[in-house]
């Protein structure tokens, strides 16, 4: 269960948030999964909500993002949300090669799994926040924080080598800040206004369901990897 510090990390801000009786904002939060069991195997699946909405899906077998609400483009113009679609597809591929890379380099062992949190929550004055979080493991390594990638406290001493690393490559973290302080609070005003019927009839009750979908997420992507992984050493023995 080395994974739920990271679901209770992810997932009880929302309790809290929502618990309060301050105005209600509806944050964008985009969770992915990546599973490595070797140098040539991977899977990543993504989910995102929209306050306790899920709308959207990003299954390993898709090279796109699915929208699962009439409402998730929100009211971005449809060349800027296939050039959207273009910048995560590329992202997808660099991310699995770059931590194959990483592999190497630290000399770590497979299988493991990544996580990763990232979004934005428009407040009231027109201000935003906006997040991206790493896990392995299901536990706190690394976080974007304003212009550069931050190891945290408690990762273990390797994670300040990658840090060191990605933050040498200027061109990628222009397009992170670009997509998290730019486009990601864009786009969240503009789903805000194509779905805020819905989502105001949204019950805060739901954000418990939230946390249990992502934790039985996790479980079955770990039992399919776990299934995946002993089929393999089996395979191996007979040979």
């Amino acid at each position: 269960m080395g994974y739920l510090p990271f679901v209770l990390l992810w997932g009880l801000p929302q309790i809290w948030e929502n618990s309060e009786a301050s105005p209600r904002f509806f944050p964008l939060r985009c969770l992915q999964i990546s599973s490595f069991a070797n140098s040539s195997w991977t899977r990543t699946d993504g989910l995102g909500w929209v306050g306790e909405l899920q709308a959207y899906t990003w299954r390993n077998d898709s090279d796109t993002i699915v929208f699962l609400k009439p409402w998730s483009q929100g009211t971005l113009s449809d060349q800027l949300a296939n050039q959207l679609q273009h910048i995560f597809k590329g992202y997808r591929s660099s991310f699995t090669r770059d931590i194959r890379e990483f592999v190497k380099m630290l000399g770590s062992d497979y299988p493991f799994e990544i996580q990763i949190s990232a979004g934005c929550e428009v407040l009231s004055g027109n201000s935003s926040e906006s997040f991206l979080h790493s896990a392995f493991q299901g536990t706190d390594i690394m976080s974007f924080q304003g212009t550069s990638w931050v190891s945290a406290p408690d990762a273990p001493p390797w994670m300040q080598r990658v840090c060191r690393v990605l933050n040498e490559d200027q061109g990628t973290k222009e397009t992170v800040q670009w997509l998290l302080y730019d486009i990601c609070p864009q786009f969240v005003r503009g789903v805000l206004e194509t779905g805020k019927s819905e989502l105001e009839k949204q019950d805060h009750s739901h954000v418990l369901v939230i946390v249990l979908s992502v934790l039985a997420f996790i479980l079955v992507l770990g039992g399919s990897f776990a299934f995946w992984f002993r089929r393999r050493r089996v395979y191996q023995n007979i040979q």
